[in-house]
């Protein structure tokens, strides 16, 4: 890693660094206070924007790390719904059209956690722990997590989270398939980079549509979904890439995707 994604400054909140065609963003838990909570969610728009615009990443990594055992994030004072969309990070995060790895170890609490709900494959060291605790200042989460995180685990178990506040282990939120994979903090780099290199190996343009199509067809009923995968799939008909895919089926030689 080493590239500055934004070559216009560097960002204040985050750090945002290139590899190849993976963009990372490491967050800094202890710069999201309430104070500056708009200006990093200003922040995000730009990078998530940009991700989007930026023809050679494929891969995106989200490292989310607290060693704050207590952390927790008062309530904003929000005046109306345009306001609350103002402070909504997680929303721009959903909005990036590569798939999006979530890399966590330490105390994912709270609006962290609604973060790493807007990813598409989370991966944290077996020390950490999960919980969504704003009940316990008297609110509820912003951020969408009472809408993710059902979608994720289900509606049983999600209530139970956000009514008690209740903080969960590793073991228990892998259990619940809020998380894909486990590792040792020694691990947590090397398996990470397995992830990545796997899927930068694939079709950028496929991947792409694979994520649009289970995030959209979620919002449709079940026939509405069926037809909106077939029209992704007679587009990515017309791509080279599957040309590309096809080339290498036949010859047994390992594809090499441009993502065209």
């Amino acid at each position: 890693m080493g590239e500055i994604v934004s070559e216009r400054k560097k960002f204040t909140s985050v750090k945002v660094l290139k590899s190849n065609s993976t963009t990372s963003i490491l967050i800094d838990s202890s710069m999201f206070t309430m104070t500056n909570y708009k200006s990093i969610c200003t922040e995000f728009e730009e990078i998530c924007s940009e991700i989007n615009q930026d023809e050679e990443t494929n891969v995106v990594v989200l490292h989310i790390k607290n060693t704050n055992k207590s952390y927790s994030l008062k309530s904003i004072n929000f005046d109306n719904i345009d306001s609350i969309e103002g402070y909504r990070i997680a929303s721009k995060i959903d909005k990036i059209q590569c798939p999006v790895i979530v890399k966590m170890n330490g105390y994912i609490f709270d609006n962290l956690l609604e973060l790493a709900l807007s990813g598409d494959i989370r991966i944290c060291t077996n020390d950490s722990m999960f919980g969504l605790k704003q009940i316990n200042n008297g609110f509820l989460p912003w951020d969408g997590a009472t809408q993710r995180l059902p979608r994720i685990i289900g509606k049983s178990k999600s209530i139970e989270m956000m009514l008690s506040g209740e903080v969960i282990t590793s073991e228990q939120a892998f259990k619940l398939g809020l998380i894909n994979y486990i590792v040792t903090q020694s691990e947590i780099e090397t398996s990470t980079a397995k992830l990545i290199t796997k899927l930068e190996s694939l079709a950028p343009i496929a991947l792409r549509y694979v994520k649009e199509a289970v995030k959209e067809g979620l919002d449709m009923n079940i026939r509405q979904g069926f037809l909106f995968e077939s029209d992704l799939s007679i587009l990515l008909h017309s791509t080279h890439d599957r040309k590309i895919g096809l080339d290498s089926f036949k010859t047994k030689e390992p594809p090499n995707f441009i993502g065209e």
